[in-house]
């Protein structure tokens, strides 16, 4: 059964207290105490602990805005809504810098938007207790690893990660891109006895054989067209008894993959254009996105090498397989945002954190981060909600109509699905005589969320009630 939630009512008359207590007891999911004035309300929010409060500005004695500052000092994440019939935009404005969530004028017109700023508010303490238990969590994470997860899959990465750190096998990071292979690189070498010498990162990819060749051994003056006329050291030299990760290491040529098996053998290795020979103490990690064993099949990858990187293998799962850890993610990612004075955005609605749950991540956590940035940019008020999400997302759970062809436009598709909507919200009503709290009830849809609908499709209840 779901718990109620706890609403402390405050006001000096006698019908507002009643109006309310008979609102919100009709409704059933709220538990309601009133109080008669700041005094009454302060020792009641003291002995018991309430999610919301309805707070009259006029009241005898201590005002309404001096209870509510009262009221956060005691409580900070109880939500508050002002309520008055005298209140002036100054006033209106004072009560938000304080920390109400609103400010409702009497007398009180519409039940339905009176429920639905409650519902609202009491959405929004929610996001912000769910933040703070993300960020604790968050916090806990990054003590130990600098990694975020806490789904079977990344806790057994968590553990594997923890025990092979100490030692100094080479490690191979297998798995999709984004799934932050890199991150778990790092966490090795922090881990492990090379962490207070250097760690450098190379994606093997992305330089030419030469210039990799350069990299990662260094070069002599006049080893090439272009070279410094001093001696350069490579990320062998500079990362001597720390640790070398190399990234995409199954797009390494075949010709590189000779010259990194003999250093990852001997620990011997030459600048380019000299004669010297050098030694390195390192610790090689590699990762790729391929199946290397194929590779070795097909001839595209040294067997020799492979065993010689693939000493001990952890395997990043992606996202999709690991959907428990996309709050933990995606409050981490909105963290980040905030934090680079951007934009305040304080929590994602629940709404759009199912899309998102329900995504399927073909770009890993590196698509997550993208989509929070993007999203918490686009989103007009201080909570991701689904409309600030992209098309992608927002439409991924639906299937296009049966029969149609592969070169239906999205606009098309998108004005089917509205269509399709609209007429199901409609019929829900018409099942209901109008009734908003039963056709919601039918729907499984939480009520506020059926009135943003209803809203947004410019459909009133009030022609369905025959």
């Amino acid at each position: 059964m779901e718990k109620k939630a706890r609403v402390l009512v405050v006001d000096d008359e006698e019908y507002t207290r009643g109006y309310f207590t008979t609102l919100l007891g009709d409704e059933g999911k709220y538990e309601v105490t009133t109080a008669v004035d700041g005094e009454d309300a302060l020792r009641l929010f003291t002995q018991k602990i309430f999610d919301l409060v309805l707070l009259d500005l006029l009241l005898p004695g201590m005002d309404g805005l001096q209870v509510l500052q009262q009221i956060k000092k005691i409580r900070s994440d109880t939500v508050v809504i002002m309520i008055s019939g005298n209140g002036t935009v100054e006033v209106a404005v004072q009560a938000v810098k304080i920390g109400a969530e609103n400010f409702i004028p009497k007398p009180f017109n519409s039940i339905p938007e009176i429920l639905m700023h409650i519902e609202k508010a009491l959405e929004h303490q929610k996001i912000l207790r769910e933040n703070a238990l993300l960020q604790e969590q968050i916090t806990l994470q990054f003590e130990n690893l600098n990694m975020i997860g806490s789904s079977a899959k990344m806790k057994e990465v968590f553990d594997r990660i923890k025990r092979v750190a100490p030692g100094d096998a080479n490690i191979l990071l297998t798995g999709e891109c984004g799934t932050g292979k890199e991150l778990a690189a790092r966490a090795i070498h922090k881990n492990s006895r090379r962490s207070k010498k250097t760690f450098m990162t190379v994606n093997c990819g992305a330089l030419s054989e030469d210039l990799l060749e350069s990299t990662l051994f260094g070069y002599e003056p006049g080893a090439y067209t272009g070279a410094l006329n001093k001696v350069t050291k490579g990320y062998f030299e500079v990362a001597n008894g720390g640790t070398i990760f190399l990234d995409e290491i199954g797009e390494a040529s075949l010709g590189m993959q000779v010259k990194l098996l003999r250093v990852l053998q001997e620990g011997e290795f030459k600048r380019v254009g000299g004669t010297e020979s050098l030694y390195s103490d390192v610790r090689i990690i590699s990762a790729t996105n391929k199946d290397l064993t194929k590779a070795v099949e097909n001839g595209e990858f040294r067997e020799d090498l492979y065993y010689r990187i693939n000493v001990i293998d952890i395997k990043m799962p992606p996202l999709r397989e690991r959907k428990e850890d996309i709050p933990l993610l995606a409050h981490f990612f909105l963290t980040k945002f905030v934090e680079k004075g951007q934009k305040k955005v304080t929590g994602i609605s629940s709404e759009a954190m199912e899309l998102l749950m329900d995504f399927h991540w073909p770009g890993n956590i590196r698509q997550l981060d993208n989509v929070i940035q993007a999203s918490a940019s686009l989103c007009e008020g201080d909570i991701i909600d689904v409309s600030s999400l992209p098309e992608a997302i927002r439409t991924a759970h639906f299937s296009p109509p049966a029969g149609a062809g592969t070169n239906i436009s999205s606009l098309v598709y998108k004005e089917a699905r509205e269509d399709f909507e609209r007429r199901y919200f409609e019929s829900l009503l018409r099942a209901c005589h109008g009734k908003v709290k039963a056709a919601a009830k039918l729907a499984k849809m939480d009520k506020a969320t059926l009135y943003r609908h209803l809203r947004e499709y410019e459909i009133e209840p009030a022609n369905y009630t025959n």
